[in-house]
């Protein structure tokens, strides 16, 4: 759920603004959407990896 929420925004602002303006949405000072977004992902695949671990603990412990 975060990857794709997090994909709605950079994708969503390349269709609106074009690809020149996104990419200086993500190299301006401001703090910006797309920054978040890429936060987001991280966090999400972080998650994923969590998920994966733990799942992996659990079914070698029976």
């Amino acid at each position: 759920m975060f990857l794709v929420s997090a994909a709605i925004i950079p994708i969503q602002n390349l269709l609106v603004w074009g690809p020149d303006y996104l990419y200086w949405f993500y190299i301006s000072p401001d703090i910006t959407a797309e920054k978040i977004s890429i936060g987001v992902i991280i966090l999400g695949l972080a998650f994923v990896t969590l998920g994966y671990k733990k799942a992996d603990s659990l079914y070698s412990a029976r």
